[in-house]
């Protein structure tokens, strides 16, 4: 997948919106690709979340309540030393937050007696920040809807857009109703289509109220749709 972060990294994805280029600007927050994508008799498989979010303690180390310096100033701070790991796709199961997604997909996997490899983020992708500036912390509110702008909106947009066109998913799972309403309605305003591509939401993975809830919307929509659209029929 080399050629694909270059192709994602191109100085032309999101030229329009930030000047060098997205993930040029912000290459901690590039998803990760597993080296099995698309293999291992199963479709290709992207998972996007909200958005990662920074403290309040942060402000004198990023810019990150000032959408328009995110975006757009020189020389500014952004993402501090200590949240890039946090900020990173590439999460293991240690990583509590995602825990429920990577034992669904390994029920999946293992009904369907279909080897993995142990580092399961290998066998799919994974963009962990849809929003690419973090959220703010108030109240204990952690969603981006909040704080969110339109330069965020525009920005999202484009730059899953672009992963798409790189990596062709065959399914797209949003771990956030907001997020998948978000994109839906900037691809439907671009007059994008995507019709060949299951583009569908769960509700978030590490809320045992929501991913157990009774609707169904949270492991039972997240593990139907993994044996519908993820293993190769």
């Amino acid at each position: 997948m080399a050629n694909a972060y270059e192709q994602i990294r191109s100085f032309s994805l999101g030229k329009e919106l930030i000047y060098e280029g997205i993930f040029n600007r912000f290459r901690e927050l590039e998803p990760a690709i597993g080296k099995n994508y698309g293999m291992n008799n199963l479709n290709k498989l992207l998972v996007v979340a909200e958005s990662n979010y920074f403290e309040d303690d942060l402000e004198t180390k990023s810019v990150f309540k000032d959408a328009e310096k995110w975006y757009h100033s020189e020389n500014c701070l952004l993402i501090p030393e200590e949240k890039k790991g946090d900020v990173n796709s590439w999460i293991g199961e240690g990583y509590t937050i995602f825990n429920n997604l990577f034992k669904s997909m390994k029920t999946v996997l293992n009904e369907s007696n279909i080897k993995y490899d142990p580092y399961l983020l290998e066998e799919f992708a994974f963009y962990k920040n849809y929003f690419l500036r973090p959220a703010s912390r108030k109240g204990g509110n952690l969603s981006f809807k909040k704080d969110c702008k339109q330069i965020d909106r525009d920005v999202a947009g484009v730059a899953l857009c672009g992963i798409i066109d790189v990596i062709k998913p065959d399914i797209l799972i949003f771990t956030s109703k907001y997020a998948c309403e978000e994109f839906k309605r900037y691809y439907q305003n671009a007059n994008l289509v995507f019709d060949k591509i299951k583009i569908e939401f769960v509700y978030h993975p590490s809320r045992h109220f929501s991913w157990n809830h009774r609707n169904g919307f949270g492991k039972q929509k997240f593990e139907k749709l993994l044996r519908e659209y993820w293993l190769k029929s």
